[in-house]
């Protein structure tokens, strides 16, 4: 009997934990089913209040879009070697400036620019000559582009029909200047 009582005592401390076991098991399904409720209704409730994060680029256009007279065209005004001597020292600077202008202001600006090249031309090279030595140095060349555009877009001023600019951008590329005296 104390066989039989022992067998019975361990089949029930089996048998407990046994449940023990499968309740630990069933209350960390419970509580890894609840957690993972939780994250998609947070979740949930962070992208409803987000909105769609769509990100659409309809208003701008391409340049195949752009078409007829509102494409921008660049239009050569100056290529010539300029030079500066602020320094002391005489420089040349090889020196090409273009005009960005839409299609339509074209053939005003080639006319213009042909008209009155020389005066232009001069205009041009009086702002070389005045230049500081450091204006040279800069990386984009703000100064003498600033000063160049500002030339440009008094010289060919505003569309009369649309009252904006007629020159959208001046572009000054410039090489580095070369000393030509000892």
């Amino acid at each position: 009997m104390a066989k039989d009582e022992a067998k019975a005592a361990e089949n029930a401390s089996k048998k407990s934990e046994s449940k023990d076991s499968g309740s630990q098991m069933k209350t960390i399904v419970i509580v890894a089913t609840i957690l993972l409720i939780e994250a998609a209704a947070v979740i949930g409730v962070l992208m409803f209040i987000a909105g769609p994060s769509t990100v659409g680029a309809t208003g701008l256009a391409t340049t195949d879009e752009i078409v007829g007279d509102e494409r921008i065209i660049e239009t050569m005004v100056i290529h010539a070697k300029l030079p500066n001597s602020r320094s002391g020292v005489t420089y040349l600077y090889d020196t090409e400036i273009y005009v960005q202008t839409k299609e339509r202001h074209a053939g005003r600006v080639n006319r213009e620019l042909e008209q009155f090249n020389n005066e232009i031309r001069a205009a041009i090279t009086a702002i070389w000559r005045t230049a500081e030595p450091h204006h040279f140095q800069e990386p984009n060349l703000e100064t003498l582009t600033r000063n160049v555009d500002a030339l440009l877009s008094d010289r060919f001023g505003l569309d009369p029909m649309t009252e904006e600019p007629v020159v959208q951008k001046s572009v000054v590329v410039m090489g580095t200047g070369f000393r030509i005296d000892h």
